[in-house]
């Protein structure tokens, strides 16, 4: 058999086999699924909840489903091949690990108001990067299997497939009430309201991100580029009295 098209499904069942796990777990624990609790009793409104993720689920198959799906047989696998397939397999481990650790964490009592155990001590949201990862690692092990005589980089089937990587960073990043958007911004109230100077510090030399040592040196520039810290994902007190959370504000873009 096609040994991208096996070692391709193989990633893909072990990165949703293990996302399937970890929520099925975790809505156990925490007595249900809190992102439902407004349209469980609305069967128009939870049928599009259902088929939005549905849609989503297909999106993130692109990758894998163009290397089954195509007939061609490429020779052995490239230098691009190896980093992508390896990149893709990074991702799970990481994004398992990260999960892992949390949910220890979480079973242990929150130490210290904030897990920062294990690679979250050096990401702030390495299961996001783990998942990010992945898709975009995905895309790029596809591009081989390409059917195209002129290679993937003209096969506008490949370039589809980028839908993959694409959405899933979009509705990690950007789309309110998942990802980013619902962990950073007004969801840090509890951190600068409980632990404020010790939060403000994990900020500040943790990416946000990307695993990395050394963050706390990184320009404020690079940091609201390259690395996708954006301005957006500050706290914003919106009174004047919340000074723990303004003052760890403040030591955060002195940096």
């Amino acid at each position: 058999g096609d040994i991208r098209g096996t070692s391709a499904t193989v990633l893909f069942v072990l990165s949703r086999g293990w996302l399937l796990l970890y929520l099925g777990w975790r809505a156990h624990e925490r007595g249900g699924d809190a992102r439902f609790d407004g349209v469980v009793d609305k069967a128009g409104l939870f049928l599009v909840y259902w088929t939005v993720q549905a849609f989503w689920v297909y999106l993130v198959s692109l990758p894998p489903l163009f290397i089954n799906g195509s007939s061609a047989r490429p020779g052995p696998f490239t230098a691009l091949d190896v980093v992508a397939q390896a990149g893709w397999a990074l991702g799970i481990v990481l994004e398992v690990l990260a999960d892992f650790q949390k949910a220890v964490w979480v079973k242990r009592g929150r130490k210290g108001h904030f897990c920062s155990a294990g690679v979250w001590r050096y990401s702030r949201h390495p299961n996001y990067f783990g998942e990010l990862l992945q898709w975009w690692s995905a895309w790029l092990f596809a591009l081989s299997s390409s059917e195209k005589v002129g290679g993937g980089l003209s096969d506008p089937l490949w370039w589809l497939c980028a839908l993959s990587p694409l959405f899933t960073t979009n509705i990690l990043l950007n789309v309110s009430g998942t990802g980013l958007a619902e962990c950073e911004g007004k969801s840090l109230k509890r951190y600068y309201e409980k632990c404020p100077v010790e939060y403000a510090e994990y900020r500040k030399n943790t990416s946000i991100l990307i695993p990395m040592i050394g963050y706390g040196g990184v320009p404020l520039w690079l940091k609201r580029t390259v690395f996708l810290d954006l301005e957006r994902y500050e706290y914003r007190p919106r009174s004047q009295g919340e000074n723990g959370a303004s003052q760890a504000r403040g030591e955060i873009k002195k940096d």
